[in-house]
């Protein structure tokens, strides 16, 4: 059920994955329509997008959320009393978009911008704010521990051992690392799978497994060494230039060797280490984030497409028009005339 909690902040209560009637109600508070047993497609004045829903096998099952806010919104779990045994695994590929406001006890606990994985019992509440008008994606996977031990015993690791260190303090388990560079395509690799409603779900168990696998051997080093989990030694160089990315989107970017300067790498560093992350080339991830804003704001906001061209920093009216064309198939002016919404 949805409550408003402040003029600004419109929250909706996280669905069970699994349950059919939630999955309805979610539709209903988003004003959206479940079109086949498992997609949720949204388009009205909450939000747009979609949700897709996968039941790969009993115990296990994995959402993918690809949508768009028009205000503010809080996702809140209140917790389960007594679900220490069932887990809640959530992965946000775009967290400065997606900042978690509480796990359990705490409070505004994630780091901003940084990619990370979350593991909490479902015993624990938790609180998700959505930032409007820039796109949100995450996945949320939900198992049992039977599960959990099943997968380990399938892949020789020592689950007793690492169950009985991470929860050492005898507590529901909560768990948060930050997201490797190998991680992050893995996670790149899941959901394009999982917002493709024709995808093998075989496929996504595969990939959610070494995921998860991955992330609780990071955790348990983590916990044992008392380290941060291993990552790529250049990811927060690469996170920095991300964020100088972001800021430039309604300005013009800075050539790729200021960029690397700027972070102290190598151009040729920057380069190769970018797309192994993000999957994309510089300027093609700039250019993808750019035409985004520049598509939302002629969604969103009372303006032209000359002021649209003028506030994202293009002297000519013209070369927006064209690059906007090429990536979105369809010219801006057709887009504002048409109110077209699809992501």
């Amino acid at each position: 059920m949805s409550t408003r909690t402040s003029m600004r902040n419109y929250r909706i209560k996280f669905p069970a994955i699994d349950h059919d009637q939630e999955f309805e109600q979610l539709s209903h508070e988003m004003n959206g329509e479940v079109v086949a047993e498992d997609l949720l497609r949204v388009s009205g004045r909450l939000a747009r997008g979609i949700v897709q829903r996968w039941q790969p096998e009993p115990a296990f099952s994995l959402r993918a959320w690809n949508l768009l806010f028009h205000q503010p919104v809080e996702f809140y779990k209140p917790g389960t009393e007594g679900a220490d045994k069932t887990y809640t695994i959530i992965f946000i590929l775009t967290p400065e978009h997606c900042t978690w406001q509480q796990i359990g006890a705490h409070r505004q606990y994630s780091r901003p911008n940084t990619r990370s994985t979350l593991l909490i019992a479902d015993s624990v509440p938790m609180d998700l704010e959505i930032t409007p008008h820039f796109p949100a994606q995450w996945i949320d996977v939900n198992v049992s521990a039977f599960w959990l031990a099943q997968q380990f015993q399938k892949a020789n690791l020592p689950l007793e051992s690492l169950w009985e260190k991470l929860s050492a303090d005898n507590k529901p388990l909560v768990l948060i690392e930050p997201a490797t560079a190998t991680d992050n395509v893995t996670v790149n690799a899941l959901f394009e799978a999982a917002i493709n409603q024709s995808s093998d779900p075989q496929l996504i168990r595969t990939i959610t497994i070494k995921l998860i696998n991955s992330f609780l051997l990071h955790a348990l080093r983590h916990r044992v060494q008392g380290i941060p989990a291993t990552q790529d030694a250049h990811f927060e160089k690469i996170m920095e230039a991300e964020a100088i990315l972001k800021a430039h989107l309604q300005k013009t970017l800075p050539n790729l060797n200021a960029i690397a300067q700027q972070v102290a790498l190598s151009e040729s560093t920057l380069k190769r280490h970018f797309k192994n992350i993000f999957g994309k080339s510089v300027y093609e991830y700039y250019l993808d984030k750019k035409m985004q804003l520049a598509k939302n704001l002629l969604l969103e906001k009372p303006l032209t497409v000359n002021e649209a061209a003028v506030m994202l920093g293009y002297e000519k009216v013209s070369n927006f028009i064209d690059i906007f064309k090429k990536h979105h198939g369809i010219s801006p002016g057709s887009v504002k005339k048409k109110g077209f919404q699809s992501l």
